[in-house]
């Protein structure tokens, strides 16, 4: 690989690095507030049907996954990244790194996306259930009047 390409991948796993974690923030950060949102309307409804309240709480536990999910991959990505530097501060000084370290942190790369992509399954099947539930609900008062 030249240097001119060597440069061009560096550049854009920077890139993918970025929005990896842009996306995972933006993840947590809907199923946060989709978590709010569902628990206060849970609360503060008297007569839900036991069908609702059912799909509600099985929206809860996804989005609630989702978060867990997204804690996990955050505290994944920073040991891979502690890992990293460990790493390149060994290449750097010109000393050997060892092949445990190497594997430690393609393991936890794996790792964090593995979590990324469950997080956002359970983020969408998640919030697709809330959209059923408030759906559902707007639809039953507009037939109760």
């Amino acid at each position: 690989m030249g240097t001119e390409d060597q440069e061009s991948f560096v550049r854009w796993q920077g890139v993918t690095r970025d929005y990896f974690s842009s996306v995972s923030n933006l993840i947590l950060g809907l199923s946060t507030g989709l978590l709010a949102f569902l628990v206060s309307g849970l609360a503060s409804q008297q007569a839900t049907t036991t069908c609702l309240l059912i799909l509600g709480t099985i929206s809860l536990v996804l989005l609630a996954a989702s978060v867990v999910l997204a804690v996990w991959c955050a505290i994944n990505r920073l040991r891979d990244f502690r890992s990293t530097a460990r790493i390149a501060r060994l290449r750097s000084k010109n000393e050997h790194v060892p092949p445990g370290d190497r594997l430690e942190t393609k393991i936890l790369g794996q790792l964090s996306w593995r979590l990324f992509w469950w997080q956002l399954v359970l983020f969408g099947f998640g919030a697709g259930g809330v959209a059923i539930t408030v759906i559902t609900r707007l639809w039953a008062q507009q037939h109760a009047l």
